[in-house]
């Protein structure tokens, strides 16, 4: 679902997402984009900062608060900061307008994989059993994040690709530019905040230990590691 208040961009993205064989329904309006959104039930959302009846900003709150699809920002402000409140509140991803159309398309597309509700597919994955470092619980299966109380743990799409990842290297360092490739399906740089931002929405989020340390440790010039104990 696109919401989008300038009809020609709109149309546009919704043309070339089709041809990628995507169904697409669009939203001038927040309103428009709030009644729509029951009926046709879209696995991402593209959100337009600036918008006629209200902020881009109040939109991604509500669809994180939604835990249904995933949501990535497209918009001509280039402000760092509107990238970073976006991620902050757990969009998926920021594109710069004018985006280019195949790497839009190849978003899209990491984004559902990672944030699809539904059960993987594949028997590996159901298989999967839950795993436990640092006194958290990943259940690949159900895609959940418990604490060491049992309480789940709400995270954005973007998020929990990011703790699968530092599970899956099971104590070894996770550079950021293969966390972004894995995560936001796009290589690194250094002027990139967008991992760093993810991480300390984790560590926000995560419980600490004993001592009082985070379970996600900084290894500086290197990346990330979860630590197992």
């Amino acid at each position: 679902m696109l919401i989008e208040d300038d009809e020609a961009v709109a149309e546009t993205l919704k043309q070339s997402i089709e041809r990628a064989g995507m169904p697409a329904s669009w939203a001038s309006t927040g309103a428009d984009a709030i009644a729509m959104k029951p009926e046709f039930r879209p696995d991402v959302v593209l959100v337009d900062l600036e918008l006629p009846d209200t902020s881009g900003i109040v939109l991604i709150k509500w669809l994180v608060e939604q835990r249904d699809c995933g949501v990535i920002v497209v918009s001509g402000i280039g402000d760092v900061a509107d990238r970073v409140i976006g991620l902050e509140l757990g969009a998926d991803d920021y594109v710069a307008k004018p985006p280019n159309l195949r790497e839009l398309i190849a978003r899209i597309r990491a984004v559902h994989r990672r944030s699809s509700a539904r059960m993987p597919n594949e028997p590996e994955a159901m298989q999967a059993g839950p795993v436990t470092a640092g006194g958290i619980r990943l259940d690949r299966a159900r895609r959940a994040v418990h604490g060491a109380d049992g309480e789940r743990i709400a995270l954005t799409s973007a998020e929990y690709g990011v703790l699968e990842q530092l599970f899956g290297a099971q104590g070894k360092v996770v550079s950021r530019d293969e966390i972004s490739q894995a995560v936001l399906n796009r290589p690194w740089r250094p002027e990139d905040r967008s991992v760093d931002q993810l991480i300390l929405n984790l560590r926000q989020k995560l419980a600490l230990d004993a001592d009082g340390q985070s379970p996600i440790q900084s290894i500086r010039g290197s990346g990330y590691l979860l630590r197992l104990a």
